[in-house]
C-alpha cells in the first residue's frame, strides 16, 4: 500500500513531529463537513454534539453569521443568552455581527426581532449599530430619546456616557445624565 503524500495544503510540525498536524485539504474538508453537521440549522447540537455549552452555541451563531445564515445564527443567539443573563439573543446577535464587520446583518438582526424586542434594548441596539459606523451623533440622539422615554433605564444612561466620552464630551456628561428624564422645572435631585 502505498503512502499517500502530505500535500501542499499540509501543515508540518517540527523535527520529530508527524508529517502533518491537519492532513491534506480533503481530509480539512471532511472536518469541516463534520463540524458543520453538529451545527443543526436551529442552533443546537447536532447528534454527535451531547453538550451545549456556551461556548460551542457562540460558535454556532457566528459560523452561521459568517455564512449569512441569520435566522439560524439567531436561533443559536436565543439558546447562549441564557447563558449570559440575557433574556433575548438579539444583543449578543448584533454584537457578534458588529464585531465580525457585518453592519448589514446586525441591521437586518435588529429589524427582523425589532417588534418584539423591548423598547429599550432596541434603543441599545440603534445607538450601538450607530456608534459602530462612527456616527455617535446619532447614537447620542437614539439614546437621548430613549431617556427621555424611559428615565428609569439605567443601561441607556451608561451607553450615552459612553457616547459622550467617545465624543469628547465627557465633562457635560453628568449634567446631562442628571437632567434627562426629568420632569420640566425639576431640579436634579428630585
Amino acid at each position: 500500500m502505498a503512502r499517500e503524500s502530505p500535500g501542499p495544503m499540509a501543515v508540518r510540525i517540527g523535527m520529530g513531529g508527524p508529517a502533518s498536524a491537519w492532513g491534506t485539504g480533503a481530509s480539512m474538508a471532511r472536518q469541516s463537513a463534520f463540524d458543520e453537521q453538529g451545527m443543526r440549522a436551529d442552533g443546537q447540537a447536532g447528534p454527535h454534539c451531547a453538550a451545549q455549552t456556551p461556548e460551542m452555541l457562540q460558535i454556532a451563531m457566528r459560523a452561521h453569521l459568517a455564512r449569512g445564515a441569520l435566522a439560524h445564527a439567531r436561533a443559536a443567539a436565543d439558546r447562549f443568552a441564557p447563558h449570559i443573563g440575557q433574556a433575548s439573543g438579539l444583543g449578543p446577535l448584533v454584537e457578534a455581527a458588529l464585531e465580525m464587520g457585518y453592519v448589514q446583518l446586525a441591521r437586518l438582526a435588529l429589524a427582523d426581532g425589532d417588534a418584539t424586542a423591548p423598547p429599550e434594548e432596541a434603543a441599545l441596539i440603534r445607538a450601538r449599530i450607530a456608534q459602530a459606523q462612527g456616527d455617535l451623533v446619532a447614537a447620542r440622539a437614539i439614546l437621548i430619546a430613549a431617556i427621555e422615554a424611559m428615565p428609569d433605564h439605567p443601561a441607556t444612561r451608561r451607553a450615552l456616557a459612553e457616547v459622550m466620552v467617545a465624543t469628547g464630551t465627557a465633562a457635560d456628561a453628568r449634567a446631562v445624565l442628571a437632567h434627562l428624564g426629568a420632569r420640566p422645572g425639576a431640579s436634579p435631585t428630585e
